[in-house]
């Protein structure tokens, strides 16, 4: 009797072993490569002008603001100039109520971490500028909360693009995810301006900015192609 319990509990912690094993390969498995390369994009450094179209953030009593701003820039084959800007959010955190938000915090951003897990630590956005060869803002682009429900478990992205924008530029911010809204300069007259640094390849690798391989588990953070080479 005894050895036929402990040959059923074998068997039991083998099949275990088994679907654990699958998931975890399902899980894990890559899905896509990341090319490392700049394509048409020349990457280039130029901390004046980062700081001289620096977007503005206005404080959320809810949802904070950014303590940094990291930027990558590049020269495209047209002669305009790309600007990524990173808002630096030390966290992120769903703090209302209701069964979403509650999961919310629970699974992805605390609990489990898995957001963390999936992209890296802190959260990180994007906010994008070019300029034409003259220096003028030419478009702007960012995302925004489509949808919006506080109480959900998740926030619809929405990619907004806005032609021939005019500085300076403020956003408010429209989620608890750090989605944003480009709103009318007035609102960020108060408003200090962080001024940008220049993201380096340590806090590049730091902040798992991109991954070689995806996976359902591992995800490339917002960014645009030509930052995957620093400015030498």
């Amino acid at each position: 009797m005894a050895q036929r319990l402990r040959h059923k509990g074998l068997r039991i912690i083998a099949s275990l072993l088994i679907v654990f094993a699958v998931v975890a390969f399902w899980v894990m498995r890559p899905l896509t490569e990341t090319p490392f390369n700049t394509g048409e994009f020349t990457p280039i450094r130029d901390d004046s002008l980062a700081a001289k179209f620096a977007p503005r953030f206005v404080p959320h009593a809810l949802y904070g603001a950014p303590t940094r701003v990291l930027y990558r820039m590049a020269r495209s084959r047209d002669g305009n100039i790309h600007i990524a800007y990173h808002p630096f959010y030390p966290h992120e955190e769903n703090p209302h109520e209701g069964t979403g938000a509650a999961l919310s915090r629970l699974i992805y951003t605390g609990g489990l971490h898995l957001k963390d897990i999936m992209f890296g630590p802190a959260d990180i956005e994007l906010v994008e500028i070019v300029l034409d060869q003259k220096l003028q803002p030419v478009e702007i682009s960012y995302e925004d909360a489509g949808d919006y429900d506080p109480q959900a478990f998740s926030v619809r992205h929405v990619a907004k693009l806005v032609k021939n924008p005019q500085p300076p530029f403020c956003f408010i911010t429209s989620s608890w995810n750090h989605m944003f809204a480009l709103a009318e300069a007035e609102l960020c007259r108060s408003v200090s301006v962080l001024v940008p640094e220049y993201f380096t390849e340590a806090e590049w690798q730091k902040y798992r900015m991109v991954k070689k391989t995806e996976a359902i588990l591992r995800r490339n953070r917002m960014h645009r192609v030509y930052e995957r080479v620093a400015a030498p």
